[in-house]
């Protein structure tokens, strides 16, 4: 038996940036702070994966 498993299972672009990595605020180009600049965010599968990862390495 294999699972196959898909980036968009593990991420989704961010809510608070759209996916641009940062926002403006008080007229400042800043990283957005929910994804940390990154675009995207983790779906609670990505989460699971990622703990299970660190736990076991």
């Amino acid at each position: 038996m294999s699972v196959i498993i898909s980036t968009d299972d593990l991420e989704q672009t961010c809510p608070n940036c759209n996916g641009q990595k940062h926002v403006i605020v008080n007229d400042k180009d800043i990283p957005c702070t929910k994804c940390d600049g990154k675009g995207v965010i983790l779906t609670t599968l990505g989460q699971t994966l990622l703990h299970f990862i660190k736990k076991h390495t």
